[in-house]
């Protein structure tokens, strides 16, 4: 069945800004990927395997309950994640799935850049199979052992170098992700924030503002991790968004007088930097820290910074 061929439910359409996970294939009919609702500005995961997705909706479901109860460092979580609007089935290809009903994150982008970037050296849960952790293992070495970041897939809106006002789209999934080493890791996340393609005064200096928001939200997430023993997180996600229609546009300096910035000029806006995937998030043993995520984190960090001191 073709792409374009599926049978989804009135007002639904295939995900367009979709860079990685489990997608729609020409060859089989049973595989679903992300939907979104643009009218209710939500997108609609597939729950996936039983276990998966039952563990996946009791986190969502979890965080929602922590803001009533007072538990704290659940409920700051919140702010780091996509809203959740409950779960809903839907009839896709003439057979009912399960869907988590998720936020758009890139709602109001009108040139989304879209990245996934999967946390952590270890990428296998304390339930997986050996065969299954041989196979996660060999996944992105070249760059999950040094950085513990892989790159499953990204989108982003480039200057056309014929034409410079307008633009050209750049797509890759993971093979190229998995083809990546630390240096071209780096490259491509400079060419992702347009930290190589500015063109213009003002572009470059979006991309400044760009990128001390990445760092600003990416800081905000490593505090919450330091202070929390509740939950170690395996074979996640962070999801990068920015418009970048927004580059040439950054706020004036008028705008962030007295550190206090002007609702139309915030970045945060248009930079939205969210935790995605919890389909194997498990309790902390021992009440540790999670590690594994901290250090990709880390590293994130650190690879911001250096494109932006650069």
């Amino acid at each position: 069945m073709a792409k374009s061929e599926q049978e989804l439910p009135e007002g639904f359409r295939q995900l367009r800004t979709q860079v990685a996970g489990h997608t729609f294939e020409e060859s089989n009919a049973e595989a679903v990927g992300l939907l979104q609702d643009s009218k209710a500005g939500c997108v609609l995961k597939p729950l996936g395997k039983p276990e998966c997705g039952e563990r996946e909706l009791r986190f969502y479901e979890s965080l929602a309950a922590a803001a009533a109860s007072g538990d704290n460092d659940l409920a700051l979580l919140r702010d780091h994640v996509p809203r959740f609007y409950g779960p809903l089935k839907l009839v896709v290809n003439r057979r009912e799935r399960s869907f988590l009903r998720l936020e758009d994150l890139t709602r109001g982008m009108r040139q989304p850049c879209v990245m996934d970037v999967k946390m952590g050296k270890r990428t296998w849960d304390p339930a997986s199979s050996p065969n299954k952790r041989k196979l996660e293992e060999a996944k992105y070495v070249l760059c999950k052992q040094k950085l513990g970041l892989c790159l499953p897939g990204f989108q982003v809106y480039l200057p056309n170098e014929e034409h410079p006002k307008e633009t050209t789209i750049l797509r890759h999934g993971k093979d190229y992700g998995k083809s990546l080493n630390v240096e071209g890791f780096k490259q491509t996340m400079a060419l992702f924030f347009n930290a190589s393609t500015s063109d213009s005064k003002s572009r470059r200096a979006g991309t400044e503002v760009l990128l001390n928001e990445v760092l600003r939200q990416l800081q905000e997430i490593l505090a919450w991790f330091h202070r929390q023993r509740l939950l170690h997180f395996y074979a996640s996600s962070l999801l990068i968004c920015y418009d970048y229609s927004r580059l040439g546009n950054p706020p004036t300096s008028q705008s962030l007088l007295n550190g206090h910035r002007l609702n139309e000029d915030d970045p945060a806006t248009w930079v939205r930097v969210r935790m995605i995937d919890f389909a194997h998030v498990y309790p902390a043993e021992q009440a540790l820290p999670d590690e594994n995520y901290m250090f990709g984190l880390q590293s994130l960090i650190e690879v911001v910074q250096s494109i932006l001191h650069r």
